[in-house]
């Protein structure tokens, strides 16, 4: 597949990849990003202390390749502390999330940019995802709301955006926006996604961009309750700091899986997890729970 080199039209693009622990899969991570189409970037790399080989892996492939900027913390600090660290030092006018244990597909940085670029209105663009397991098997496909008005009506029945698929023009946010806030590990793509909402519209593409591994090590699974409940906390403060107004259906389905996941053990939470992953938006949207676990405890 032909890659698009740089030259002065294109808008750079800052690549940024948190790392915990991901040494069976953070090859393929990498040489995902290293092969798009799309070579106008930086990939920054910052290690949470990992205890396996993740941290050598990622040194062997800095001293081979340039664009690859390396960072490690002294001690493990969760996702958005890690995150911070990258986009402190970013230089593009575009950030990518990406994460250690998924694939990009080759044309994914391509097509975001195209469409950010031909939405002048849209501050933020994911995209679809192919599920595997943790051989890299296929396992089903993970769809989500395309246009702005669905996204922003059913982020409080589910997640409506995988953050590793997400693309940020960061021209159209104001110069001390903040991405994170400490403490909010597996489900701080929540509130970004509300705080973006002033700013534009935020939309996935139609297209499969990435392939998203389910695996025991993934965040979220770890302390399902405690994912659930960071979410429900992002959404109150989506209403009361950032201006959302959900829908009275928002507001249902919201208190129901408040209710079930803290009245339920976590080994059913799981089965429903399980069970529901399978669904896609399409065939979920109109159910009256509209759990989508695969959605709402999606790891970040």
């Amino acid at each position: 597949m032909q890659k698009i080199k740089a030259n002065i039209n294109m808008p750079f693009l800052s690549v940024v990849m948190p790392v915990y622990n991901a040494e069976p899969y953070i090859a393929q991570a990498i040489d995902s990003i290293l092969s798009q189409t799309y070579q106008n970037f930086e990939f920054i790399i910052v290690d949470d202390a990992s205890t396996d080989a993740s941290f050598e892996i990622i040194q062997k492939y800095a001293r081979k390749n340039k664009r690859i900027k390396v960072l490690q913390n002294n001690k493990t600090s969760g996702v958005s502390i890690t995150v911070k660290k990258a986009l402190d030092i970013c230089k593009g006018d575009f950030i990518a999330r990406m994460d250690a244990d998924d694939i990009s597909y080759p044309t994914r940085f391509e097509k975001q940019i195209s469409y950010l670029l031909s939405n002048p209105k849209t501050v933020a663009v994911g995209g679809q995802c192919l599920l595997i397991n943790k051989n890299g098997r296929k396992t089903g496909e993970k769809k989500f709301p395309v246009t702005f008005e669905e996204i922003y009506r059913y982020i409080f029945h589910f997640v409506p955006l995988q953050q590793p698929t997400l693309m940020i023009n960061k021209t159209r946010l104001p110069r001390d926006f903040v991405f994170y806030y400490d403490g909010m590990n597996t489900a701080e793509e929540v509130e970004l996604i509300f705080k973006l909402f002033i700013y534009g519209r935020v939309e996935n593409l139609a297209d499969t961009i990435l392939k998203y591994r389910i695996h025991k090590g993934n965040t979220s699974l770890k302390n399902i309750k405690k994912t659930f409940l960071l979410t429900l906390l992002s959404r109150f403060k989506g209403v009361i700091f950032y201006g959302y107004r959900p829908t009275p259906e928002g507001i249902i389905v919201t208190l129901t899986q408040t209710i079930v996941v803290l009245l339920l053990p976590k080994k059913m939470i799981l089965d429903l997890y399980n069970f529901a992953r399978d669904f896609s938006f399409n065939k979920s949207k109109n159910l009256f729970f509209n759990f989508s676990y695969k959605n709402i405890l999606s790891k970040i």
